[in-house]
């Protein structure tokens, strides 16, 4: 598996694990580098852009804060993940 398709499914089965509750970016970001993926910011970013275009996840913002953003596993992402483990 490539190194991006990696990095995806790391972030895809966090955000399972955790599903229905909202995840921070640190949160991901500590997850890839746990599992010995690439973490850097930009990466993350990326592909977290990416699996949003997709419809796999979701992003909830603050209203207080804007910046503030928590990512949730859309229903998309599931049967991905379902049908491809």
């Amino acid at each position: 598996m490539h190194t991006q398709e990696s990095v995806r499914r790391a972030l895809l089965v966090q955000l399972e694990a955790a599903y229905p509750i909202t995840l921070p970016i640190e949160t991901l970001w500590q997850g890839l580098r746990i599992a010995g993926l690439p973490s850097h910011n930009e990466t993350i970013r990326k592909e977290l852009e990416y699996l949003l275009d997709k419809g796999f996840i979701q992003c909830i913002s603050n209203e207080l804060c804007p910046n503030h953003r928590r990512y949730k596993l859309a229903s998309k992402g599931i049967d991905f993940l379902e049908t491809n483990s």
